[in-house]
This record gives C-alpha cells, structure tokens and sequence, in this order.
C-alpha cells in the first residue's frame, strides 16, 4: 500500500567518511507534484538527492519512498563508457529485442517479457531525442557512448531517458546544465506535464517558476560556513519565496546589474562606430582614386581627425561605464566578490593570441555577425578581446575550444565542462584526493605555501579550510578552487577558455566568478548557453557555431 506522502524523511543523519556532517536531525516530505529544491552551494542539496535515490546510505533516521526513484545526476557526463541506451535505462529491452529479432535469444520467454509491447522502442526513442537535439538521430545513435557526446547531448540524452520511462517519482540535479535554448523548453514541457512525483534542484529561474513549491535547505545558523543542521524552509512558489525573503541587497543588485547593461551597449556602440569607420575608410579610399592628390589628402585627414574624435568620445563613456560597475561591484556584500590582481595576466591590443585557419574547424560552422567565417580566412584573436562562443548542443563548441587551446601563442587557463578527475587538464587538474592548499601548490609550485594560503582566503577559502580534501567541498566550492588553480598558475594565463563555466552554480558562486575575471587583463573565449551571464561578461564579439546541415546522427 502506497504512503499519501510519496517521500517522508525522518530525522536524516549523514556524515561523509572523514567526518564532515552534512545533515543532523533532518526531517521533511515531498508531496505529489513538482517541488523546486534550492539553497546555496555547499547545503546538500546533490547529497540529498543521492541520499532519496539510495545512491548513500543515512547513518540515522529513514527515507521513505513509494517506489524506486529514477534520478538523473549533475555528474552523468563522467560515465563517458556508457551507452547511449544505458543512460536512457532501455539498454536491457533494447537487448532483449536484439536477441528477438536476430533469432539469438537463448530464454525466449523471458526476452518477450522484456520487451513487452516496447517493438519500437528504438524507433521512439530516437524520435525522443529527435526532439530534445534537433537532428535526425537515427537507432544506431543509442550505441555511442556517453564519451562521444557533448555534455548537452549528455545531459539531453538522461532527460529523454526520464521521458520515455515515465517513472512516478523522478530526482533531478541541475538537469538545465549544458542544455541549449530547445532542449531547456522541452525539459520545462516535461516538468509541467509530469503527473506524479518530481523534486528538483535547480538555479535555473525559469523552471523555479513552473515548479508547484519550493524546499529551501538552510543552515540553521546562517553564520556558519558550514553548519551541521540544516532546516527546510517551504514556499509556494517561487515569487512568495521572493516576497519572504524581503528585499535585502535589491538595490546594489539592480545598480550591478544597470552598470553591467550600460557597459555593454558602450562596447556594443564603440564596435558598431568602429565598423563604421572601417568601412568609410575603405569607401573614401576607393573614391580617391578618381581625384586629385591634394583634396584626397584633405579628405583624408578630415577623416582621420572625425574618427579619432569619435573613437575618444566612445573611449570616455566605456571608461565612465567601467568605472561605474567597478563601483556598483564595490557595493555588494564582501563574500559575493573576489578580489584579486593578476598582472601577469595582461597582454597588449595588438598581441596575437591565435590565429586558426577557418578550413581547420571541426565539426560546425562558425559564424559572425551572421556571416558564415570563410574557410579561407584565418580566425583570429587579438589582445584582451573577449568572445562569446554560442550554439546548439552537438554543434562542436567543446571541439573549436580544444584547438584553440592546441594553437594558443600564450599560456591558456581552460575550464572545461566535463568534471572527470582524471582527465588531463580538466578543471585545471582539480585532484580529489589532496586538499584545496596542496592543488594550488601543484598549479603554482614556486609559490611559498604562506602567500598560497593568502590567495586562497580571497577566494573565500580560510585558515583551516584550505587543508580539507577536494572531494569533501560541494560543486560550487570545487569551482572556486578550479578557477583559483586556473587564474594563479604559473605561468599566468593569458588566454582563458571557459566550457559552460556557470553550471552547477548558484548566484552567488556566479557573482564571485564574474569579479574574479574583472581583474583578467588577457583575451577570453567564454562557451556558454547563459545569456545573462554572457551579457554580464560584455563580450567584444560573438562567434556563432551551427552545423552545416540537419543530417541523420548515427
């Protein structure tokens, strides 16, 4: 007989192995219907979730659950061996019909049990993620694995899993990471229409607002970094929350966020003025062929002085923009900011940092300003620009990044997207095993463990916290440290490569990682599917990866 209450907790305990305490005395539920679980980096909410799914076991109090749960990790971009429809959970049914249908099946009963009246499984399925990646996936596309895929497709692929299975209770974590603007609309369908239990923890704002409640995990003492009991606080929606939260920081939020827009339409206008300018140049140029020396010469000075005086005025309001940002910065609460300097970091605006034949590019199409990038010409960095890379998932994003990162002329910091621990150069090396202390050590070894430590604290890291193991922080406080590794290597980068940097990321984590690039004077490409924070970082150019052709995706 099924509980009214599809989910109770009672008094949930759990400790990881070295001791730290995560939950004590812990107790809630999780109706019918959809349930938003929020909170800061660091509460629990992934272990939580791990904890309801049965992935860890409680070391006191129960969880109780109608039927097994089916939970989608933010992690499952790390099982690069699995299948396609092993992720989905269709791999065994796609077996079995294998077996059928190849006359190879050695417990035929058992076989036609298995797949039921599932006869176009792969057929639906691959309609299934027809949808979620908008290309003509054929069948044979549930045989790749996971490590072909870029994390979009991944996480799509978990979500078409969910979708096809229809489980009455489902536990997604951050299932927005890496999804494209399609796939993100047809996660959010699939949340509204979901008729029996959903929790899910998420930073998305969007889908905070099509959930029915929210479960807010809170310290019980918000002055801790880290307490040992953890309250939930319930809201019905996501604008009561708002509302009971009441309006604290609401001012320098919105002054941050209004510097930020105008320090974007400086950029854009004094780009948009450039190109102007260009183009005049060259059309004055031309007519001067056809006109005496001496008024061509007038001419030309005439526009010289013109565009000189328009570059100064565009100058003065960028540099008034940025310094009222830099203010709005000053404005917020300390542990939202990090402050460093990173001279080492800087590079002149006429330095070339890369430059990549445009034939060279996998996979995609690259384009500017609309404008596809001809094969023939070379794509090209220069000085601290900052570029923002955007496209759908599977486009090759992850892949232009990778040869950029081959054919840099400076030393490259690159966050990937992928979190695997071994992978080399992931998350700048982040081992899990050694504390925060001793992977800024191997990031920067010629630095003595005093001025470490001090580099540390302005990431928000102090006196004994530095000594704790990596695979004890949460996903945001794993961040911090990639990006501390990242940005006080040695040698200094001078390029960034940033793969989906805000997955994964609450808004504070977010803010702190927008004020630590403040002080990066060298050029960044930034892959990203979040336009907010896109537009936060006021790119100087976007490139735009699109595939040349919906062809099938075996």
């Amino acid at each position: 007989m099924q509980h009214q209450t599809p989910i109770v907790i009672d008094r949930l305990g759990f400790s990881w192995p070295d001791g730290g305490t995560v939950f004590d005395g812990l107790s809630t539920v999780f109706s019918r219907g959809t349930t938003g679980l929020i909170g800061p980096n660091g509460s629990g909410k992934s272990t939580l979730l791990r904890l309801i799914a049965g992935e860890l076991a409680p070391v006191h109090g129960t969880i109780h659950v109608d039927s097994r749960p089916a939970y989608l990790a933010q992690n499952i971009v790390l099982d690069s061996h699995r299948s396609v429809a092993e992720l989905m959970g269709i791999s065994r049914a796609r077996a079995a019909l294998h077996r059928v249908l190849g006359n190879s099946s050695e417990d035929l009963e058992l076989d036609l049990e298995t797949i039921g009246d599932d006869w176009d499984l792969e057929e639906r399925s691959a309609a299934l993620l027809n949808g979620y990646l908008e290309a003509d996936i054929s069948p044979q596309f549930l045989g790749r694995t996971v490590g072909t895929l870029s994390g979009g497709e991944t996480m799509a692929v978990g979500l078409a899993g969910l979708e096809i299975r229809g489980d009455a209770i489902m536990l997604l974590d951050e299932p927005t990471n890496n999804l494209d603007r399609a796939a993100r609309h047809r996660l959010y369908e699939m949340v509204q229409r979901h008729p029996g239990t959903l929790v899910v923890s998420t930073h998305d704002k969007t889908l905070l607002g099509l959930v029915g409640s929210l479960a807010e995990l809170r310290p019980l003492n918000v002055r801790a970094l880290r307490a040992e009991k953890i309250e939930v606080v319930r809201f019905g929606d996501w604008a009561s929350r708002e509302e009971a939260l009441g309006h604290e920081g609401d001012s320098a939020a919105r002054r941050l966020s209004d510097a930020r827009r105008k320090l974007a339409i400086e950029k854009r206008q004094a780009r948009e003025a450039e190109t102007k300018i260009a183009r005049r140049s060259k059309q004055g140029q031309k007519a001067a062929e056809s006109m005496p020396k001496i008024l061509a010469n007038t001419l030309r000075n005439k526009a010289e002085v013109s565009a000189a005086r328009s570059r100064g005025i565009m100058k003065s309001h960028e540099v008034d923009a940025a310094a009222e940002l830099a203010a709005a910065r000053d404005a917020l609460p300390v542990d939202l900011r990090i402050s460093i300097e990173l001279p080492g970091t800087r590079v002149s605006a006429g330095r070339s940092i890369v430059e990549l034949p445009g034939g060279s590019i996998a996979r995609g199409v690259l384009h500017e300003d609309s404008e596809p990038i001809d094969q023939e010409a070379v794509l090209g960095i220069m000085g601290p620009e900052r570029i923002g890379l955007v496209g759908g998932n599977g486009v090759g994003k992850s892949t232009l990044l990778d040869q950029i990162n081959a054919q840099a002329k400076v030393p490259t910091g690159f966050l990937r997207q992928r979190l695997d621990a071994g992978e080399p150069g992931s998350w700048a090396g982040l081992r899990d095993e050694v504390s925060m202390l001793e992977n800024l050590r191997l990031a920067a070894p010629g630095v003595a463990p005093g001025v470490l430590r001090d580099q540390l604290a302005a990431f928000h890291f102090r006196a004994g916290r530095v000594d704790e193991p990596v695979s004890q922080l949460s996903g945001g406080e794993r961040f911090r440290v990639a990006l501390a590794m990242i940005l006080l290597a040695d040698p200094a980068p001078q390029l960034l490569l940033l793969d989906e940097p805000t997955n994964n990321l609450d808004m504070a984590t977010v803010e702190q990682l927008l004020s630590a690039l403040e002080s990066f004077g060298g050029a960044m490409v930034v892959a990203s599917h979040d336009e907010e924070f896109l537009a936060a970082l006021a790119t100087d150019r976007e490139w735009e990866m699109r595939r040349p052709a919906k062809l099938p995706v075996a």
